[in-house]
C-alpha cells in the first residue's frame, strides 16, 4: 500500500479543520442573526400593539365625547360648568318668591371658593355661598319657595342650613301680614374651566 505524503495530509487536515471552523462561524452567525431578527420582530409587534392600542383608545375617547357632547353642552348652558352666573341665581330666587306668593327677599353673595374635596370627587368643583332672608307667612311657604326655586334654578344648589325665627312675641294676627323670618344659606355649585381653551382645569 502506498501511503500519501505527509504534507499532503497536513494540508488537508488543515482544510479540513479550516472548513468546520468556517461551518461552525456560519452556524452561530446564522443562530445569531435568527435571534437579532426574533427580538427585532417582537419589538415591532410590540410597537404595532402599542399603536393598535392608542388608535383604540383615541376611538373610544372620540366615541364618548360624541355620545356626551349634548350632555355637556347643556350643561354649559344650565350654567354648571364655567363661570359663575350670578345674575342668573338672583333673578332666580326672586322669581322662586314670587311664584310662591311670598313678601320679597334678601340675599347676600360671597366670593367663590373651592368646593370640599369629598364632595367634588376629582373634579374642579366650586361653590358660592348665597344667604337669603325673606319674611313668611307660616312655616309651609319655606317649602314652597325651596320647591319653586328648584323649578327656576339655572344650575345646580344646595339648601346648607335654614332657620325660622318668629319676628315678634305678639300672637298671630288675623291678616295677611308674616309673622315669620327665614334666613337660608345656599350653595351654587359650578365646574371651572379654562375660559381661553373650554377644557376643565
Amino acid at each position: 500500500m502506498i501511503r500519501p505524503p505527509i504534507a499532503a495530509l497536513k494540508t488537508s487536515i488543515l482544510l479540513l479543520l479550516a472548513a468546520s471552523v468556517l461551518s461552525a462561524a456560519g452556524i452561530f452567525w446564522s443562530h445569531r442573526q435568527d435571534a437579532d431578527a426574533r427580538a427585532d420582530l417582537q419589538g415591532q409587534q410590540a410597537a404595532l400593539g402599542a399603536a393598535r392600542a392608542r388608535q383604540q383608545q383615541g376611538q373610544t375617547e372620540a366615541r364618548l365625547i360624541a355620545q356626551h357632547l349634548d350632555a355637556y353642552h347643556a350643561l354649559v348652558a344650565g350654567g354648571f360648568i364655567g363661570e359663575e352666573n350670578r345674575l342668573a341665581w338672583i333673578e332666580a330666587v326672586h322669581l322662586a318668591n314670587q311664584d310662591a306668593r311670598l313678601y320679597g327677599l334678601t340675599y347676600t353673595l360671597s366670593p367663590r371658593t373651592a368646593a370640599p374635596a369629598a364632595l367634588a370627587g376629582g373634579l374642579p368643583l366650586k361653590q358660592t355661598r348665597m344667604v337669603l332672608k325673606m319674611p313668611l307667612l307660616v312655616e309651609t311657604d319655606l317649602p314652597r319657595f325651596l320647591e319653586a326655586l328648584r323649578v327656576r334654578a339655572p344650575g345646580l344648589f344646595r339648601v346648607s342650613s335654614c332657620r325660622l325665627a318668629r319676628l315678634s312675641d305678639a300672637p298671630p294676627q288675623p291678616v295677611n301680614r308674616p309673622e315669620l323670618d327665614a334666613e337660608c344659606e345656599l350653595q351654587w355649585f359650578t365646574v371651572a374651566t379654562d375660559t381661553d381653551t373650554g377644557t376643565m382645569r
